[in-house]
């Protein structure tokens, strides 16, 4: 997110959409991200939306380098 942009909402609003779509789609049970724990901004939009937060783990992105993450999911069932 372009830093003129950042904070106004966005983003959330951008990931809900994803996430409404996921549903009506009802292919999945889960949709998950793994932004890493460094990243404020992407980890407090999971927060905003509604995804839980699972633990930690390591997350290969981009290929061949291996990050800290935080897993998050949504149970795009059960909202």
């Amino acid at each position: 997110m372009l830093p003129e942009f950042q904070g106004q909402g966005v983003a959330t609003a951008a990931v809900r959409a994803v996430l409404a779509a996921a549903q009506e789609d009802n292919q999945h049970r889960w949709l998950h991200a793994f932004p890493s724990v460094a990243n404020a901004g992407s980890n407090a939009v999971c927060s905003k939306a509604g995804f839980e937060l699972v633990g930690q783990t390591d997350f290969e992105y981009p290929p061949g380098h291996i990050m800290l993450s935080n897993e998050w999911r949504y149970d795009l069932r059960g909202r």
